[in-house]
């Protein structure tokens, strides 16, 4: 029941408000906003790689993550709480980590997979607010 809370609060709080905002700018669902994050992500970790091992692996899996961002792209995806708790467990040692040694690279990998996993967990995006939108440009070709 704690991490249901927690899951709750972090995902309320701190990713969803800006993955609504981001969808409602771009005008892309939520799903395919989880697939452009879950390719970053792998591209992340491509270029991270330091064995060839790695590099194929993470390549191999930024292919797959960009057939399924452009075929798939809002097709329903899940999420699984364990999955959310375990990035935000491996998010937390690396910032520890970072915080002890001074080198953040690699924290970016799992704030990406979250704000993806959360992404996924939403159902519906509200429509934009229309009197805060941006009026059309006066300039016309």
């Amino acid at each position: 029941m704690l991490f249901a809370k927690l899951d709750l609060w972090i995902g309320s709080t701190l990713f969803v408000p800006p993955i609504i905002k981001l969808c409602q700018l771009t005008r892309q669902s939520q799903f395919a906003v989880s697939r452009l994050f879950w390719f970053i992500a792998a591209l992340d970790g491509f270029y991270r790689a330091e064995t060839l091992f790695s590099s194929i692996l993470w390549g191999g899996m930024s292919v797959l993550m960009m057939i399924t961002a452009s075929q798939r792209a809002d097709h329903p995806t899940t999420s699984f709480m364990f999955f959310r708790m375990l990035s935000l467990a491996f998010l937390g040692f690396g910032i520890v980590k970072a915080a002890a040694t001074g080198v953040w690279a690699g924290t970016e990998f799992w704030i990406l997979v979250l704000t993806a996993e959360y992404a996924a967990t939403i159902r519906t995006i509200p429509p934009a607010d229309a009197t805060k939108m941006a009026p059309q440009a006066l300039w016309r070709p």
